[in-house]
């Protein structure tokens, strides 16, 4: 990593290398790049941990990645140059980490000045995007994700809910009170109930089903939530939405759930 340094114009440029110090000629291939950009550096990323956001590199108007190539081999002993621009992070971020596909993260590295200015007037919108926290709490199988607005916790229709019922267990009681104690919390006037379901049988069960169980638990939330200006979306979604594969039973089971979803 040769630098990361301001280049004007709010564009952020990173100048990396990376030396083949094997005995044959390396194939880089697609390495860095990605399925739209193979032949690129776009696989490699900014985060700003302050923001907890991630910048991707700049796109021309004409969707290529505004940065140098990486087509080719990289013969013995030798070192491709690169370079890739992206948006600048907000004032007073002095430091960001780097990733990339092929190498663990590059952490810290401080953002420089450059005597060089950029210009390019056919650059696409900034690309910055949250970074997504996902955690699973095995004991009571609950799950969550979060960025640095929002928070959806994943709740087990498995511990929820008996086998075709949408009548809520008694044991989930103390669940759904941290639930209900963390949209107190928050800043949330919404709160998104969606129910889903794995895809056995067929989605006149399933679809009218999972509404039932989102119903369920926002009518438990409503009565645990203290804060009277909180209102609650619900929708059940069948099949339609899983975050695991279908094929296995712990996939299926993952996919079984209810989320709640609000503000920060």
């Amino acid at each position: 990593m040769y630098a990361l340094e301001n280049v004007g114009d709010e564009l952020l440029r990173l100048r990396l290398g990376a030396t083949n110090n094997s005995e044959r000629s390396f194939p880089l291939n697609s390495g860095l790049g990605d399925p739209d950009n193979p032949q690129s550096a776009t696989g490699i990323t900014l985060l700003d941990m302050e923001s907890r956001k991630r910048h991707l590199n700049f796109q021309q108007s004409d969707g290529s990645c505004f940065c140098s190539p990486t087509s080719g081999n990289i013969p013995s002993g030798e070192t491709l140059e690169m370079w890739i621009i992206y948006p600048q992070p907000p004032a007073g971020v002095d430091s960001m980490t780097i990733t990339t596909p092929l190498t663990p993260p590059l952490l810290d590295v401080p953002i420089s000045e450059s005597a060089d200015r950029i210009e390019n007037p056919g650059l696409s919108e900034p690309r910055i995007i949250d970074i997504i926290n996902i955690s699973d709490n095995l004991e009571d199988q609950t799950g969550r994700t979060e960025s640095s607005d929002e928070v959806s916790i994943l709740l087990s229709s498995d511990v929820l809910f008996g086998t075709n019922s949408a009548e809520l267990n008694s044991t989930t009681e103390e669940i759904l009170q941290q639930v209900a104690r963390e949209i107190d919390d928050a800043d949330a006037d919404v709160v998104s109930v969606d129910g889903h379901a794995d895809n056995t049988g067929n989605e006149t069960v399933n679809l009218p089903l999972s509404r039932e169980r989102a119903e369920a638990v926002e009518s438990a939330l409503s009565e645990l939530v203290t804060n009277d200006g909180v209102t609650f979306d619900i929708e059940g979604h069948g099949s339609s939405d899983p975050i695991a594969s279908n094929e296995t039973d712990e996939g299926r089971e993952r996919n079984r759930r209810v989320s709640v979803t609000f503000e920060k």
